[in-house]
């Protein structure tokens, strides 16, 4: 389920909603910084985006220090894994609350579903904002605004986030 918390956070929101080219991504990390929209890269616009996007993270002083991602959404991508051999997971690296790091000032740059966009043929993935306990606190898409659930949430859990990008600061 969506929820709202207090927080803040600036929010900016998005300019581009269009399949594979939105720049949530953009709109998202501006709002988790507290800084423009102008001032962030346009991420999706070039090819080095990883480089972009550390770049700026260290503008910041933060590093991406690892990925967590959804263990449940995991297996449902690869379910025939599992039907060979036991998947093994890094638990480090496994989507939980112990694993979260302190964030941005206790907010998380994550991904989920695409509402607009959710296919089993495209899983086109969406940037947002959460807390700590996995709320949803921010949603770069204006469309969303009110948004009872993310595809899938009430599947893979925590409240249909598929990964976490866990920035510390340096």
């Amino acid at each position: 389920m969506y929820e709202k918390t207090a927080t803040a956070m600036k929010s900016i929101y998005q300019r581009v909603i269009d399949h594979r080219k939105g720049d949530c991504m953009q709109a998202a990390i501006a709002s988790l910084f507290d800084d423009e929209y102008e001032n962030v890269p346009a991420f999706i616009e070039n090819d080095n985006m990883g480089e972009l996007f550390d770049k700026y993270l260290e503008s910041k002083g933060y590093v991406c220090e690892n990925g967590l991602y959804n263990k449940t959404w995991g297996i449902l991508l690869h379910p025939t894994e599992e039907c060979k051999r036991k998947t093994r997971f890094y638990e480090p690296q496994v989507l939980k609350p112990e694993n979260m790091g302190e964030g941005v000032n206790g907010l998380f740059y994550c991904s989920v579903l695409s509402p607009k966009y959710f296919s089993w043929n495209d899983m086109n993935m969406h940037a947002v904002i959460c807390d700590k306990n996995f709320n949803i606190v921010h949603d770069p898409n204006l469309e969303y605004r009110g948004i009872r659930s993310y595809p899938l949430a009430s599947v893979i859990g925590f409240n249909g986030i598929t990964g976490v990008y866990n920035i510390v600061k340096k």
